[in-house]
């Protein structure tokens, strides 16, 4: 996964630059957290304890970031049906995903490198 990471001095605001495919994995981390180090500590302890067949899920404000298998998908709540209990993809948005950017999926290492890196970049 490629990543640029920038800092703009002007309005002394940190951000990061992922691919088009990535926009809902970058607006994850930009809008759910706050933009300095520490406020992603508790996210990577758990991604960390994860194997290779652990479940995982995380209930943002506007996104939740689910592992399955090492597997990461990252899915705005609009994109998810409310009467069920767990929240499965509606299909009729399914065919829409790619265009939406409010869908990700990522490999969990990936993931992990990319916030242990941001992590490093961001202020304590």
């Amino acid at each position: 996964m490629e990543f640029d990471f920038i800092y703009n001095t002007d309005a002394k605001r940190y951000s990061l630059k992922l691919s088009s495919e990535q926009l809902a994995l970058q607006c994850f981390l930009l809008d759910e957290f706050e933009p300095k180090a520490s406020a992603y500590q508790l996210l990577l302890t758990q991604l960390q304890q994860l194997d290779a067949q652990s479940q995982y899920q995380w209930d943002g404000k506007e996104y939740r970031l689910t592992v399955q298998a090492s597997e990461v998908v990252i899915c705005h709540y609009a994109l998810l049906q409310d009467e069920s209990p767990h929240m499965e993809l509606d299909p009729e948005q399914d065919l829409e995903l790619d265009q939406s950017q409010l869908y990700a999926e990522c490999g969990l290492e990936d993931l992990l490198h990319l916030v242990r890196q941001w992590q490093q970049f961001l202020p304590a």
